[in-house]
This record gives C-alpha cells, sequence and structure tokens, in this order.
C-alpha cells in the first residue's frame, strides 16, 4: 500500500481489483450498476458505501460531478488471463484455478454491467 493508505477490507479489496482490472481493460472505470454487477451486491448504494469506505481509507479518489471517474490511490495486482487479458475479478482469498474463483475477462460483462452467462 502506498503512502498513509490503510489496508482495504476483503470486500473493498476485490472491488479495487475490479475497478483497476476494467480500468486496464476498458481504459475508463466502471460505472457502479457494472460493479454491482460483478461483485453480486444488490444495488449501488452498496457500491457507493465501498466506494465510501475506500475513500476514507486514502485508497481512491473520487471526482465529483463526473461518471466513471475513480482514480486509485494503491498499486492493485490484477492476474492476467494466458492471453495476457487482465482478469479483474478473482474473490479475495481465491487461488487462480480454484473452484470457488470466478475470474471475468473483458468479454463476461457486456456494456450495461451484465453478466453474460452463456
Amino acid at each position: 500500500m502506498a503512502g498513509g493508505a490503510f489496508t482495504p477490507t476483503a470486500r473493498q479489496a476485490e472491488m479495487l481489483r475490479f475497478v483497476h482490472g476494467y480500468q486496464l481493460a476498458h481504459g475508463v472505470s466502471p460505472s457502479y450498476v457494472e460493479i454491482a454487477a460483478a461483485l453480486s451486491v444488490a444495488s449501488k448504494s452498496n457500491v457507493h458505501r465501498l466506494m465510501t469506505g475506500c475513500e476514507e481509507r486514502g485508497l481512491i479518489q473520487r471526482l465529483g460531478g463526473h461518471q466513471r471517474a475513480i482514480r486509485l490511490l494503491v498499486d492493485v495486482a490484477v492476474p492476467r488471463a494466458p492471453d495476457g487479458a487482465p482478469l479483474y475479478f478473482v474473490p479475495a482469498g481465491a487461488l487462480p484455478g480454484a473452484s470457488v474463483s470466478r475470474h471475468c475477462h473483458a468479454a463476461d460483462i457486456d456494456r450495461k454491467g451484465e453478466r453474460d452467462h452463456a
């Protein structure tokens, strides 16, 4: 962790990993709807709560009045697929290849934040 930032909770770490991997894959930050879909949270208000917690801990900075404006203030490791694409959601504690591990590839989430279940 950089500077005076605090350690994220496990759920915050999952969100940070998703945000960073999404930024690597798409060049922009994900929307709250996309974050909610990836983390399987019930609502955007839960994402807002996670974001606020990360901001209070000095892990991110949000630019008010701008959509998809999340700046990470800490280094976040994002695993990569064999083709080099970022796998931007791996639950904290899950090992690559473990049966409980869910990996999102850029093609797994459409632009509305819905998972492709095909």
